[in-house]
């Protein structure tokens, strides 16, 4: 079986069709952050719900909460402004029963795929939505431990848009990246796959312009399309 492994698409369509386009797949693995930042949340969002009709696990994002709930997300300082007005411009273009999809994700959740016991989260803690992106934040709670009882073979979270596999006695830690945003200053789109039972990071490139272009076409601020397209080109975050 081939699982694939995706986590921050943050709205952008062609990141996410770009890595579409070059994976089959089996079972699709999701690890929150649907929305915020790019211009295609509509798009991103109902490809989620129609694969969520197939073999298919999720976990909501602090992105995803906020849209549904209208709460602040999870992000640093200085993208919180960025986010909030994206979050605000892309409400506009999502239906109720879009918003309602972002609700119905968990927080986390455990499951086993072919023998394989899987814990996934989009941040770690006992919310799911504690700010934690080192991946030695992650190897501390008893549960977790090798010689526990409730041990998985793959701890999978995402959030800090930078990918790691690591790992520790019979436990693989591992972030895929982001797909539509990452920030360890590669702009190629980054997931992973899972095949017979051994996990890679993946990267791909996109039309990044497609993208751009997109954003300019948007109603958001000048300034605030030009953060963010400087994200998407640089792969990263430039003070």
């Amino acid at each position: 079986m081939k699982i694939l492994i995706l986590s921050d698409i943050h709205a952008n369509w062609h990141a996410l069709e770009g890595i579409l386009s070059n994976e089959s797949y089996e079972y699709l693995i999701f690890l929150g952050d649907i929305v915020d930042f790019g211009p295609n949340p509509r798009e991103c969002t109902r490809f989620l719900m129609n694969s969520s009709c197939g073999q298919f696990r999720g976990v909501r994002g602090d992105h995803d909460h906020a849209m549904a709930y209208g709460s602040k997300c999870l992000c640093s300082n200085e993208l919180k402004k960025l986010s909030q007005k994206t979050r605000e411009w892309g409400e506009g273009l999502l239906e109720s029963e879009e918003i309602g999809f972002f609700r119905t994700l968990p927080k986390h959740d455990r499951f086993i795929i072919e023998g394989m016991r899987f814990y996934i989260t989009h941040t770690y803690g006992n919310d799911g939505m504690s700010f934690h992106t080192d991946p030695d934040d992650i190897l501390m709670p008893d549960y977790d431990r090798p010689n526990s009882r409730l041990h998985h073979d793959f701890v999978i979270t995402g959030h800090s848009h930078k990918p790691y596999i690591k790992k520790v006695g019979g436990t693989t830690y591992l972030n895929p990246g982001s797909v539509g945003q990452p920030r360890d200053f590669n702009p190629r789109a980054s997931y992973a796959v899972i095949e017979d039972g051994e996990a890679t990071i993946k990267r791909t490139n996109y039309d990044i312009e497609k993208t751009v272009k997109e954003l300019q076409n948007t109603s958001l601020p000048k300034k605030s399309v030009g953060k963010l397209i400087s994200m998407l080109v640089v792969g990263g975050i430039v003070s």
